[in-house]
């Protein structure tokens, strides 16, 4: 007699569905095929890493900048002992 009033049992209405797994699946897709493209353009549009990134080139310029006493109020030349030639401590 329920069957017939009704169509689901209160257990079958309120059991839960299994769309979060297809969600889920699609963000993960999105995600990867986001790794893949980024992939791609790491290896195929950039180019090599210009080399001002070296470390010659960077202590280079932070001995050049020492030089120039640059900024010596708040700045790099601030934080640089000249008498000890060291940073401050």
């Amino acid at each position: 007699v329920y069957r017939m009033k009704f169509n689901e049992s209160y257990a079958e209405m309120k059991k839960g569905t299994n769309e979060w797994k297809t969600i889920l699946g699609g963000v993960l897709f999105f995600l990867g095929l986001t790794g893949l493209v980024l992939i791609w353009q790491k290896h195929f549009m950039y180019g090599p890493i210009p080399h001002t990134f070296s470390e010659e080139w960077v202590s280079a310029q932070t001995k050049r900048m020492l030089d120039m006493r640059v900024n010596p109020v708040e700045g790099i030349s601030a934080h640089w002992d000249f008498d000890k030639n060291e940073w401050k401590k």
